[in-house]
């Protein structure tokens, strides 16, 4: 899948330098390619990043980064929930970790007490994974952390587009826990998104970008009334010359996997050949021994 740095020269650091943020908040760094980026906008930018995920890659050199960036990167490893409710003075969050509606529900309104509480304007939140396949349902990295009354039905299956429930046999994902079915009550990313915007007492703007996924905005009108800029980066996202870019954008990445699924195919033809040969070999040896 699609990390949430396919988006960081055509969406991410545009907003990220209209918002001119002091402190960034990612929740769900996985392999670091998003918090890279970030780690390096916040060394020219003087502001700190706070990176979440309680089981980071295991390829990630924590330390070096640490030593790159000192003060400006903070990591906590921990669950989001667990880490968000004390990081003070959230002017961006980047929302990747867990994909269901519990966790990102409630990532949602914790960043929006923490801003109330501090008597400040809910965050500038961009959210990963809003269309298929977690927009409309679950996935479980750790099933038992989720209460079981916000837990969907759910097993192991492959998901596949246009497919209600789990696949046995293949599809994307196969040996993660997904809900089995798609489209229920809260159940998916957007689906928390949507009831969250709908429930919070605030005044947010939501605007998405299709494609690697979907990416979620969601930013408070008095921060778009204050901000000229982020205004004018929104309203160009929804420009027919950035929208024929992100056409072009996925096209690339489609013909991407193409190259890659054909190179896939050659190799397992010519393993196909080697392993007939061999077949042929060791028959005719056995019937040679046996004369």
């Amino acid at each position: 899948m699609a990390s949430l740095a396919v988006f960081w020269d055509s969406a991410i650091e545009p907003l990220l330098e209209a918002a001119s943020p002091k402190t960034i908040v990612e929740a769900g760094v996985f392999r670091g390619e998003t918090t890279t980026r970030l780690l390096e906008f916040a060394s020219r930018s003087d502001c700190v990043v706070h990176a979440i995920d309680p089981a980071p890659g295991q390829t990630l050199d924590l330390a070096k980064w640490q030593e790159k960036y000192g003060e400006r990167f903070v990591f906590h490893r921990q669950k989001s929930l667990e880490a968000l409710h004390a990081i003070e003075a959230v002017d961006v969050a980047l929302i990747d970790g867990d994909h269901n509606w519990y966790t990102v529900y409630n990532e949602l309104t914790t960043l929006a007490a923490r801003a109330e509480s501090e008597g400040r304007t809910f965050p500038l939140t961009l959210l990963h994974d809003v269309d298929w396949p977690y927009g409309r349902r679950d996935l479980y990295h750790d099933p038992e952390s989720i209460p079981v009354q916000h837990r969907r039905p759910a097993g192991h299956g492959g998901l596949v587009p246009g497919q209600v429930g789990l696949s046995e046999t293949g599809g994307m994902n196969l040996g993660a826990s997904h809900a089995l079915l798609e489209g229920t009550e809260r159940n998916g990313v957007r689906t928390a998104l949507e009831d969250f915007v709908s429930e919070a007492e605030l005044a947010l703007e939501l605007r998405s970008i299709v494609g690697f996924h979907g990416l979620a905005i969601l930013v408070a009108r008095e921060r778009l009334a204050a901000n000229a800029r982020l205004r004018t980066t929104l309203e160009h996202f929804e420009s027919a010359e950035w929208l024929r870019a992100q056409c072009e954008r996925i096209e690339h990445a489609r013909l991407a996997l193409v190259a890659e699924l054909q190179q896939a195919e050659r190799q397992v033809h010519k393993l196909e050949r080697i392993r007939e040969r061999l077949k042929k070999r060791l028959g005719s040896q056995g019937r040679s021994a046996h004369d």
